[in-house]
Parts: structure tokens; C-alpha cells; sequence
């Protein structure tokens, strides 16, 4: 045991583990009763429609979601009639396993309880979950031995903090009929029904104004149910999906008093996880970065960070979506996935990427097309991406970020790349330097590796372009030459090493 204490002095003596380091490449499973709808994310609370309270982003989506909700499932359904519907009835965690690391991916995380307060795992505590209901699998559990029959790291996420302030809407009454939304039943209701011994009051947060605080039970119990996840299944990686630690001072849900509950958690992980341990919130004070993980969520950062992060993004909605209205996030293409990859790497980041499963637990082909493409290249350029720290440059090229996308106010975007944009990673000796685009002249010039920049260390002794082998080049003050092949090896990005 390496005796870490609940405080940011001892916790910051922890260590990202090395593997994180190398993955560069992971899989996100952020799936669960949602899916049901194919009306993608914030689906469990649009479903109630749009409330006093709702924020003036939501607006739109809530309209829509709850129209689609009276459409499919009828008025008097809440969020809790969605997880009886939902049965993963074609899930075969191996073979979609199987799949991911096909693609090229070194870890896997599996949803464990999203902001709808459903837990995806056998939960003592918490009667509310899969187990019980509607798949009536532990899927956390299935989940955890396939990704550890493959090989691979395996993380949970919790989202469950949210839950005060999502599933408020469930205390509200249908604006039509003026008839009270089910946050107002209670177990006595269930009698007779498919939710008959569960209580409402469990699921859905107590009734409070807008913007209150929770109180102390609301944080003990998330904790309690985390740290049951944690004993039981071992995790080699813990989202939490909160800026700071839940319920603590700056939490999304801070709560009344502050809760300080985080941090014995992360000491308890800490001493316990086997692997080490790594915790990822998203507001992260450079301080900390050892005691937490950064993870920015659709947001690539500017520059290479002196400790590694995680740049977390999904192929579209987060949840299943059948709807491609421009309010919904679009699918990726295998080329916005490695020029992000690459991208994130280059700043000694990792990318993990949630693929969308239908209701029944399957992937759709469109899906399947992505990351054959993504591990074909892979296997092409990995050495430049696995195992790589950051260059003495990150970058260069003018198309930036910095740009706001979308209504949540993220920054990922398919660029239209121009052959001088470039990343680079090293490992040991040999630099890598990956072209986001092709040059139409045949020829790279790469200004970073020029003897004017001041950046080479020692004279090249080659250059190889991955895919195709050796090329001629040229060293002059303003650039590195390099001469290309008339086509491209790969899709996408194309990787030069010079060593």
C-alpha cells in the first residue's frame, strides 16, 4: 500500500500510470436505457419537455425530444419507463471487444450509471439497475471480463452527480393535461406494475427550487455506490463527469454542506486499484495533475500539456440517434478521427472515443466502416502515435482551434487541413511528423525541422514516409524537404520519421 491520504498534498504525490501514457487510444461505451429513444443525448430529461427552469440552450432540443417521447411512448411515460424497455438482447461484449481493439484501441471504458441514475451493474444498493431491470444483466460485469480477456485497461464512468439537476423536470406536470410527472409517485404506485418494489423517491432527486444545493445524503450516497463499483470491478480508470470532484467546492452539484467525500475516494481508489489508478475530472489546476487526470470533453487544446490528458468525443450523439437534424452532433468520419488522434497525441494526450450501440446492443456498419479505417491506419503510422511523448514542438500550421462549435460550446470540427498543418511526436531517437494534408506539389516542407528553427538536435541520417518506405529530402534553413510519392500510402494523415 502506498498510504495516500484525503488530502490534495498526499493525492498529489500520485502518479499517472505508464500504460495511460502509451495507449494513446481508447474506446468509450456510453450506452444504456437512453438508447431506446434513437433521439440521442440529455434524452431523460428533454423527455419531460421544456420546463421554467430549463436553460436557453436546451430549449429547442427539449421541444423536439419531448414531442418524440408523446409520439413513441406516450405522455404519462418518465424516464424510468425507458430502462424496463431497454434489453440488450443482441449484446456480445466480446465481439464488439474484439472489434475495438481490431480498430487499434489499448483501453475500453464501459458506462457504469449515466445522469438518468440508472446503474448498468448488479448493485447492492441501488435497486434501480440492470440487473433488475430490463436487461436484467450485469453489464459492467460483462463489460470488465471481455476488455480483461482482450488485454485491454478497463475504466468506468459515472455521470450520476448530474442527477439533481437533470431529473429535477420529473417534479413538473405535463403542460397539456396539467397532470403531474412521475417524480410525484411513490413505491405504494408500483403495486401491481413491472416497477413493483422500487421506489421512485430512490430514482428521482427530492423536489428543489432551481439552482439549490443538495444536501450532505445526496453526495454520501453517489459516493457509496461509486466506491461499490470500484471494490467490486476494479477499474484501471474512473470519469467522473464533473469539473471538480463531485459535491466538492466548484462541483457541478455542490452541495450543502460541501462535501469532501471526493477526496477520501480517490485516496481509497488509490490505495486499492492494482494499476495504480487515474482519476478524470475536467477542471484541473496544473497543481493537481498528478493527483487527477485532465479530460476535456470535445475540446482539443492548443498546446502539448506537461502531464498527459484525455481528449474524450463521440461518432455523433453520445446516445443512439436516428435523427440528423443539425441540433444533433454529426457522425465522425475516419478522417476527423485520426486528424484528432493525432492531434491529441501530438499535445501528449490520449483519445477516447465513444461508439454509439443501439437498444439491443449492437454497432451500426457506418460504425464498423469508421474504425476499420481507423485501425488500417493505425497499423500503418502506430509507431508514431503509441508509446510517443510530445516533440519540442506540438504543432505548426495555421489552421488553429479556437473556434466554437455547436451549442454547448465545443471546438472539434472536421478542419479542411492544409498540407503545411503538421504534428509531431517522438519516440526515443526518431521524429515523427504527421501531414494532415497532402501536398499537391510532391513535396513536404516542414519548417520546424529547418536549421533556422533551432530545434534539431543532431542532423537527420533519413527520412521514411510510413506505408511506402525511404524518400529523398534536403535539409535547408527554412525547412525540412522532403519528396513524396506521387500517392498517398494512407488516408487521412501521413506520417514521416526521421531519424
Amino acid at each position: 500500500m502506498t498510504g495516500f491520504q484525503p488530502a490534495w498534498d498526499s493525492l498529489r504525490t500520485h502518479r499517472i500510470p505508464q500504460w495511460f501514457g502509451e495507449a494513446k487510444f481508447g474506446i468509450w461505451s456510453h450506452w444504456g436505457p437512453q438508447s431506446v429513444a434513437r433521439s440521442g443525448d440529455w434524452y431523460a430529461r428533454h423527455l419531460y419537455g421544456m420546463q421554467p427552469w430549463s436553460e436557453p440552450w436546451e430549449r429547442k432540443r427539449a421541444d423536439r425530444q419531448h414531442a418524440h417521447h408523446r409520439a413513441y411512448f406516450g405522455a404519462r411515460a418518465g424516464a424510468k419507463d425507458l430502462f424496463h424497455r431497454w434489453r440488450a438482447e443482441r449484446f456480445d461484449p466480446d465481439e464488439l471487444v474484439d472489434l475495438y481493439t481490431a480498430s487499434g484501441a489499448r483501453y475500453f471504458v464501459a458506462l457504469a450509471t449515466h445522469c438518468d441514475n440508472f446503474d448498468l451493474w448488479d448493485s447492492a444498493q441501488h435497486g434501480w439497475n440492470a440487473a433488475r431491470v430490463g436487461p436484467r444483466r450485469d453489464i459492467v460485469a460483462e463489460w470488465e471480463r471481455a476488455a480483461r480477456a482482450a488485454g485491454l485497461p478497463f475504466g468506468l464512468s459515472f455521470h450520476q452527480n448530474w442527477t439533481w439537476r437533470w431529473l429535477d423536470v420529473a417534479h413538473g406536470q405535463d403542460p397539456e393535461t396539467g397532470a403531474p410527472y412521475d417524480g410525484a409517485l411513490t413505491k405504494r404506485d408500483g403495486t401491481g406494475t413491472w416497477w413493483e418494489g422500487l421506489d421512485p423517491a430512490e430514482l428521482y432527486p427530492e423536489r428543489h427550487e432551481p439552482g439549490a444545493r443538495p444536501p450532505a445524503h445526496v453526495a454520501e450516497r453517489f459516493y457509496a455506490r461509486v466506491r461499490e463499483a470500484l471494490d467490486r470491478y476494479r477499474p484501471d480508470l474512473v470519469y467522473l463527469d464533473d469539473g471538480r470532484l463531485p459535491f466538492d467546492e466548484g462541483s457541478v452539484v455542490q452541495s450543502e454542506p460541501v462535501s469532501t467525500a471526493g477526496l477520501d475516494l480517490l485516496a481509497h481508489y488509490y490505495n486499492t486499484c492494482p494499476t495504480g489508478g487515474l482519476v478524470t475530472i475536467k477542471d484541473v489546476p496544473d497543481a493537481d495533475r498528478t493527483a487527477v487526470l485532465l479530460d476535456s470533453e470535445r475540446r482539443q487544446l492548443d498546446d502539448a500539456q506537461a502531464h498527459p490528458w484525455q481528449f474524450d468525443t463521440s461518432d455523433g450523439e453520445w446516445f443512439d440517434c436516428s435523427d440528423d437534424n443539425p441540433m444533433f452532433h454529426p457522425r465522425k468520419t475516419a478522417h476527423q478521427v485520426i486528424h484528432t488522434l493525432i492531434d491529441v497525441v501530438a499535445k501528449n494526450g490520449c483519445l477516447l472515443l465513444n461508439i454509439p450501440q443501439r437498444a439491443d446492443g449492437t454497432v451500426d456498419n457506418r460504425a464498423r466502416d469508421l474504425l476499420t479505417e481507423v485501425g488500417a491506419w493505425l497499423r500503418v503510422c502506430g509507431e508514431g502515435v503509441y508509446g510517443t511523448t510530445p516533440w519540442l514542438r506540438a504543432a505548426e500550421g495555421g489552421t488553429g482551434l479556437g473556434e466554437t462549435k455547436g451549442y454547448e460550446s465545443y471546438n472539434e470540427a472536421d478542419r479542411a487541413y492544409r498540407p503545411g498543418d503538421i504534428r509531431f511526436t517522438r519516440r526515443g531517437d526518431a521524429v515523427y511528423a504527421t501531414l494532415l494534408a497532402w501536398p499537391a506539389d510532391g513535396t513536404a516542407a516542414i519548417t520546424s525541422l529547418g536549421t533556422a528553427a533551432g530545434l534539431l538536435e543532431r542532423r537527420p541520417g533519413a527520412v521514411e514516409l510510413l506505408g511506402h518506405g525511404p524518400v529523398g529530402w534536403r535539409l535547408a534553413p527554412e525547412a525540412l524537404y522532403a519528396d513524396l510519392p506521387p500517392e498517398p500510402p494512407t488516408t487521412a494523415a501521413y506520417m514521416l520519421k526521421i531519424i
